[in-house]
């Protein structure tokens, strides 16, 4: 065994497994969880900068306090970037913790003005829109790019005929690029739901304080801007008792997302299955066994069917949290901060090792064409030919074809002789059984499906352009957005006093 290899399995693959994949199967087994706090420390950082810019430009402190308070935030932001802060769990939270910082550092006639005109109600509510923004963009780009990888697979395998399933049974015939388009499709309204709960998230409640605003003359509009929120959440009483809504709405989309991942994980464990082959995961995505050396598992299929399970969890948990709760801040809700870190934690990787997945698999289109021929899964088509010929209602085509499946029992397709047998029992001419040969040649019938959205090759072509186009339309907003954040960012960290 090479002394590097950190697992004990894995020795009779062609190359080492995927590191990512081996610590997203792993999970919290060996991985340790920061404190919830500690991911909100650069928001707090931010938010802290914005609401004393804002108080400074409404002449609510002084000019050295805000330089004061500006250093102070810039050392600690220093310090959090280079892994040398660590919150004192003494201090409750993150935003004690850091005006705690500023005050020691920069004194307490700095540090003690930073937390005039507002709450921790509406620091936490301001911290964690900034976080699910965070989170939902970076989910965002992930769902995107593996949808875009997804449709370059499917332009190589528009033609790459193979089995279509209900039932796991053998249905008709499609074709793997089709197959691929159904994901994309659906991945396309994920991010549509990413999209929306942005928006939804980027609003600003600073200034709710408590929930019933302040005293002192602030300017939501200017931290609005300096934290490059889309607009005011007006009302400071919906800003703080809205505070497990935002994460609701990430979640519900985290859950969509997962759901569709857990199909198409399913899917690679069905298709790649020994004994059916038509699909191989690369080494660099399978794991191993501590007892049965030959073992290849797709465990990163099985984790994420698993994750999908516990992004509804999280789901059902966020939505029951504030039920019944009165108007105003209720410490119930400071659960649902840790729900939805939970839930980003455990599926913000699985788009990328699927990603991964699909751009290193092998596709056995010999053996995808080959169980096309088997399993009848032509019949509907030969029942809609007949239909159209000898201009019968289909349900007597149906049932005629049903009969020719058990008369060509024990072969795996329509023979002939079957068909014929069929249609003189039925009072019909049977020479029409013998003109069906491009009925039993997977490709054309697929030619045959000429519709919008089929599994033919041209219109296979059709949708990926299609889907790339919307791909484009999805994220040109959130571009633009992006590109305002880093603005926003720019302005605060580097405004002049």
């Amino acid at each position: 065994m090479d002394k590097k290899q950190a697992q004990v399995w894995g020795n009779h693959l062609k190359k080492p497994p995927n590191e990512q994949n081996v610590l997203f199967c792993a999970g919290r087994d060996v991985l340790p969880l920061p404190m919830a706090d500690e991911l909100l420390l650069p928001y707090d950082i931010w938010t802290n900068r914005a609401h004393c810019i804002m108080l400074h430009k409404q002449g609510l402190i002084p000019t050295t306090n805000l330089s004061s308070i500006l250093a102070g935030l810039k050392q600690l932001e220093i310090l959090v970037e280079s892994g040398d802060y660590t919150l004192d769990p003494g201090k409750e939270d993150v935003h004690i913790n850091v005006e705690a910082f500023v005050t020691e550092n920069q004194g307490a006639e700095a540090g003690g003005r930073m937390h005039i005109g507002r709450s921790r109600n509406d620091q936490s509510a301001c911290d964690m829109r900034l976080y699910l923004r965070a989170v939902g963009l970076s989910l965002f780009d992930s769902v995107k790019n593996f949808a875009a990888a997804l449709l370059l697979q499917a332009e190589k395998n528009t033609e790459s005929v193979m089995p279509g399933f209900t039932h796991y049974q053998p249905a008709m015939v499609t074709t793997w690029g089709h197959w691929l388009c159904a994901y994309v499709q659906g991945l396309c309204r994920d991010l549509e739901r990413l999209a929306f709960a942005i928006s939804q998230v980027n609003r600003n409640p600073l200034g709710a304080a408590a929930a019933f605003g302040t005293s002192w003359p602030i300017d939501r509009q200017l931290t609005t801007e300096l934290l490059a929120f889309e607009k005011i959440d007006s009302n400071t009483l919906d800003c703080i008792v809205s505070r497990w809504e935002n994460e609701a709405q990430l979640a519900h989309t985290g859950a969509m997302l997962m759901n569709h991942l857990s199909i198409m994980a399913q899917d690679l464990i069905f298709l790649s299955h020994p004994y059916s082959g038509l699909l191989q995961i690369d080494d660099d995505y399978v794991t191993g066994s501590s007892i049965m050396p030959q073992k290849k598992n797709p465990d990163f299929a099985e984790v994420i069917k698993s994750k999908a399970a516990l992004a509804n969890g999280f789901l059902t948990s966020l939505l029951s949290i504030q039920k019944g709760g009165l108007s105003g801040y209720n410490r119930d809700t400071q659960a649902t901060k840790y729900l939805i870190m939970d839930l980003v934690r455990e599926c913000e990787a699985a788009p990328i090792i699927l990603q991964g997945v699909f751009e290193s698999l092998s596709i056995n289109t010999k053996k995808m064409k080959e169980q096309c021929e088997t399993g009848f899964m032509n019949s509907v088509d030969i029942a809609d030919h007949l239909a159209r010929t000898l201009n019968l209602a289909f349900r007597d085509c149906y049932h005629l074809l049903a009969r020719a499946v058990k008369l060509s029992a024990p072969q795996t397709k329509i023979t002939t002789a079957a068909l014929q047998k069929a249609l003189a029992e039925s009072g019909h001419p049977t020479e029409i059984a013998e003109d069906l040969t491009e009925l039993h040649d997977p490709q054309k019938i697929l030619n045959l499906r000429q519709h919008q959205g089929s599994p033919s090759p041209k219109q296979t072509h059709l949708q990926i352009e299609e889907l790339s186009s919307e791909l484009d339309t999805l994220a040109a907003p959130l571009v633009k957005l992006q590109n305002n954040i880093f603005a926003a960012q720019q302005n605060c960290n580097n405004y002049e006093v």
